[in-house]
């Protein structure tokens, strides 16, 4: 009786420390954002808006032969250490390593956010699932799983967003403006202003040319009281006769 109680009893409690085990080494939680990482709050858990647009398929970067997965991790047990997360993919039902990452300084946090390049030259494809495992080692060295999860990589053909416009134009358009404005504006004050030494433009008022003195004889030259010298010999003779007329 016994030995049968024993033998029931022991499968049973086997089978639940198995299934507790297990359900504690994938205890952490794993989310992938796509194009930017998921919001969090100050202490780094995830908030409704970031729970909410989590993905399960992971489209690729537009034009590009690479998938960025914004992954976001709950990790409970986590200890200070190397921290790898792992990509794994089934091939003829087996499991196979595709990519690791390294997280060489983590510090043992409750939560990580990491964006991760999955490069369609390390083996990444479209259309296929890969299972993400978050690994650390324990004091042993033996790997323990932290977390677990599965990502699908698809390829939509979605197009690169247009860069917004922010309403300004190029350094050559403004260029361009400043010098339409400059013209319309007139030339400037400085090319305005004229030398003290410029001569007059045509069309204005000419001063006389000077007049040259006619060649000939002169008994005295330019007199300085401004006679001529034939208007004095005048006044000279005049003299002369009214000092006779006197003397008779």
């Amino acid at each position: 009786m016994r030995r049968s109680l024993r033998n029931r009893v022991l499968p049973t409690i086997l089978f639940i420390c198995t299934a507790f085990a297990s359900s504690a080494a994938f205890a952490g939680d794993i989310k992938v954002g796509q194009d930017k990482e998921l919001a969090t709050t100050e202490k780094g858990n995830l908030t409704g808006e970031g729970r909410s647009a989590a993905v399960t398929e992971l489209d690729n970067v537009p034009g590009e032969d690479l998938w960025v997965c914004y992954l976001w991790a709950q990790v409970d047990r986590g200890a200070e250490g190397p921290l790898y997360i792992e990509f794994f993919q089934t091939v003829n039902g087996q499991e196979s390593i595709v990519h690791r990452h390294e997280e060489a300084n983590y510090d043992g946090g409750k939560y990580i956010s990491i964006p991760i390049e999955l490069e369609g030259n390390l083996g990444f494809n479209k259309e296929r699932t890969y299972t993400i495992k978050i690994v650390q080692a324990n004091a042993k060295g033996k790997d323990i799983v932290l977390g677990k999860s599965k990502i699908k990589l698809i390829k939509s053909g979605r197009k690169p967003a247009e860069p917004e416009d922010d309403g300004g134009g190029s350094e050559e358009e403004e260029v361009s403006e400043q010098d339409k404005a400059d013209s319309l504006a007139g030339p400037d004050e400085e090319e305005q202003t004229e030398a003290p030494d410029a001569e007059p433009e045509s069309g204005g008022e000419e001063a006389p040319p000077p007049v040259e003195p006619k060649k000939g004889c002169s008994v005295a030259g330019d007199s300085p009281t401004g006679f001529s010298g034939p208007l004095v010999l005048l006044l000279a003779a005049a003299g002369l006769g009214f000092g006779r007329r006197k003397r008779g």
